[in-house]
């Protein structure tokens, strides 16, 4: 058996982005060229490295076995080429996933330290709840992201980056109390992303060390709405403060300590085990830096 590196090269960008076309696209190759190296890698190996699924591509559990080798092999090919040409790099797509407040915090700030750093690489990016980004993490529709108590998976690697502080916020008129316990929200509609967001899992534990569960809920999607229909005086909702600090300091909003403990919101950067490389580790390392000059996380109290 003796595969050869264009066959291993295909493997490993199929693997990743999840279709022939895409790895051609990567490749600035024909998809039929990616299919012939497929299926030569499978006669090479006698058992098929992948299953197609709808119009993508998922890993048989021997290609699930290879991809950690092949993605070794990958990072050592691309320090060769540092080193042969000092003109050369990093290049090609890299999908980015982070939630909303991530995105109004920093992610401008984020774009600009990668394209200084590596002005050949393409960034595309996702903006979506954690729970989403988390499972399009571990599906390979995205190589990582940033993403809020996420729930785990044994193919996960989870960096933590820090505790993004969140606070109880509701229009001055409900006249609340401060610290609010959760029988002070009897009545008030409490407005929160659906199951099972870390925003919900946090309230709803919030709710039941009481023994009690929210009266009337209404759901959406986007935190950022979210943090809008609270401002409007609609409800209240356990927000991350960066989102309503403006709405904080107009008087549009007010802030409540909390009577109960609440679960930290914890930040990670998560990508799967089998992809780890020299650039992922890079660009986290400038996601703690443009982090830290927007104060979007505090660090973790020992």
């Amino acid at each position: 058996m003796r595969p050869t590196f264009a066959q291993l090269e295909a493997f490993y960008w199929v693997s990743r982005l999840g279709s022939l076309k895409e790895a051609a696209r990567h490749l600035g190759l024909a998809p039929p060229t990616i299919s012939l190296r497929i299926d030569q890698l499978e006669a090479e190996l006698g058992s098929p490295v992948f299953e197609r699924a709808g119009r993508g591509l998922i890993l048989t559990q021997r290609g699930e076995t290879m991809v950690p080798r092949v993605a070794s092999v990958m990072e050592e090919y691309d320090k060769i080429r540092s080193i042969v040409d000092d003109n050369w790099q990093h290049s090609g797509v890299l999908r980015v996933g982070v939630p909303e407040t991530f995105a109004q915090a920093c992610l401008s700030d984020y774009m600009r330290i990668i394209a200084a750093r590596y002005p050949a690489l393409r960034l595309e990016f996702a903006v979506s709840t954690s729970s989403e980004l988390e499972q399009d993490v571990l599906h390979r529709r995205l190589d990582i992201a940033f993403a809020i108590n996420p729930t785990g998976d044994p193919k996960l690697t989870l960096v933590p980056l820090g505790i993004q502080p969140v606070v109880w916020a509701a229009a001055p008129r409900f006249n609340l109390p401060s610290p609010l316990h959760p029988s002070d929200l009897r009545g008030i509609v409490i407005i929160t992303n659906p199951p099972p967001t870390p925003m919900w899992r946090q309230i709803t534990e919030w709710f039941r060390q009481a023994g009690l569960e929210p009266h009337v809920i209404c759901r959406c999607s986007s935190p950022t709405v979210v943090a809008q229909l609270v401002s409007t005086g609609l409800g209240a909702s356990l927000l991350p403060r960066r989102l309503v600090q403006k709405s904080l300091a107009a008087g549009i909003l007010r802030s409540f300590e909390s009577a109960l403990p609440l679960h930290p919101s914890r930040l990670f950067a998560i990508y799967r085990f089998a992809d780890s490389d020299s650039i992922t580790q890079e660009v986290i390392a400038l996601a703690r830096h443009a982090m830290a000059q927007t104060r979007l996380v505090e660090p973790e109290e020992n």
